[in-house]
């Protein structure tokens, strides 16, 4: 029942989009529920990443359908989701040949669009309404942070959202809302990698954002648009010079999502296998177990030639990765007492066992 669901589930999105999926990728997203966690480590090279699809973000909202070199700007981005934790987490790429951060946090300072932001337009309940002063979606603004932090998540909200006053200490830092997150570079590629809460829309800045995140479940569909404020300049005087966005919008809409929601993309959940395409083995040809002190044994047939070897602690976290050969052992002297599971992939191919350490 449930792969005939996701059948449908599938067929129902093709059809609603055949042109504009084709066209703009960015306006329909599916993300694979994944039961190994990724680790939020700056690196998207763990196994969890690979089940997901990059999208694009090659869209200039402002100025409208300007072109600028890949030198200048690229960015993507992945996104996956767990049930158990109810988390969305993102891998973002971007490439930035000017880099501008040290935006500082105060309700009055609203210049943070002027820095380099990656900006996420999230709606749990995707009713495509006005939330520029309210939390019927969100538009976190997760910055490029300064000397005493990594990252702030801004966003605007005002306990009167039918007459905000946009000078009157709007500007609310939602950082509690990820969890995770970690930024990495390597000359001008940036890697974003973060968990966020989908929260709903009954949440006010002085809630506990625990407290109301929304069930994430296989066919839930959101509002999701990813998008990028690019300075080109300097942070002593800042200003944005390209805001880059995964969805296209007609002309006059360029500037109108961080105040309704309207044309947020759609992001569909689907608890389809982490393992798609993969065939999972369980037979007396392949075994690991622990020796006295503390090393990994493998006992694969001839049929594996180097497969990855991975470490699973109880949460589903990757506690390590490696690329094994035959007659190799991995030490694990150096991790915690606990239950694990070992997950060796290759060509397709899966197959997993419980260890005690």
């Amino acid at each position: 029942m449930r792969k005939l669901k996701f059948i449908i589930l599938c067929l129902t999105i093709s059809s609603f989009s055949v042109i504009s999926a084709m066209d703009h990728p960015g306006d329909s997203i599916v993300a694979i529920h994944t039961s190994i966690l990724p680790l939020i480590d700056g690196d998207g090279n763990d196994a969890p990443w690979n089940t997901a699809s990059w999208v694009d973000m090659n869209y200039t909202w402002i100025p409208y359908n300007q072109s600028v070199l890949p030198t200048d700007f690229t960015g993507r981005f992945k996104v996956l989701w767990n049930k158990n934790t109810n988390l969305l987490y993102f891998l973002v790429e971007i490439t930035d040949e000017k880099y501008v951060n040290g935006y500082v946090y105060d309700k009055y300072n609203g210049t943070y669009p002027n820095f380099d932001v990656v900006e996420l337009f999230l709606d749990e309940d995707r009713p495509g309404t006005y939330h520029a002063s309210n939390n019927n979606a969100f538009a976190y603004h997760i910055t490029s942070g300064n000397i005493d932090t990594d990252f702030d998540a801004i966003d605007i909200f005002d306990s009167a959202p039918n007459a905000p006053n946009w000078s009157d200490g709007i500007y609310v830092n939602y950082k509690n809302h990820f969890p995770e997150f970690k930024r990495s570079n390597t000359d001008t590629k940036y890697t974003w990698e973060f968990s966020v809460m989908v929260l709903k829309s009954n949440y006010t800045p002085a809630d506990d954002p625990t407290v109301f995140k929304a069930d994430l479940t296989d066919g839930k569909e959101m509002g999701l648009t990813l998008n990028y404020c690019d300075n080109d300049n300097s942070a002593v005087n800042p200003i944005r010079d390209n805001f880059f966005s995964s969805k296209y919008v007609n002309p006059g809409d360029n500037n109108s999502a961080w105040q309704q929601s309207y044309n947020f993309g759609s992001l569909v959940l689907s608890e389809k296998s982490v393992a798609t395409g993969f065939k999972s083995i369980k037979n007396n040809s392949t075994a690991f177990w622990l020796d006295e002190k503390k090393q990994l044994n493998c006992k694969l047939d001839e049929s594996w030639k180097s497969p990855i070897i991975s470490l699973l602690d109880i949460s589903g976290r990757i506690a390590m990765e490696k690329q094994w050969i035959q007659g190799q052992t991995i030490d694990l002297t150096s991790y915690k007492k606990g239950y694990y599971l070992v997950v060796a992939t290759e060509n397709k191919t899966v197959v997993t066992q419980k260890i005690i350490l």
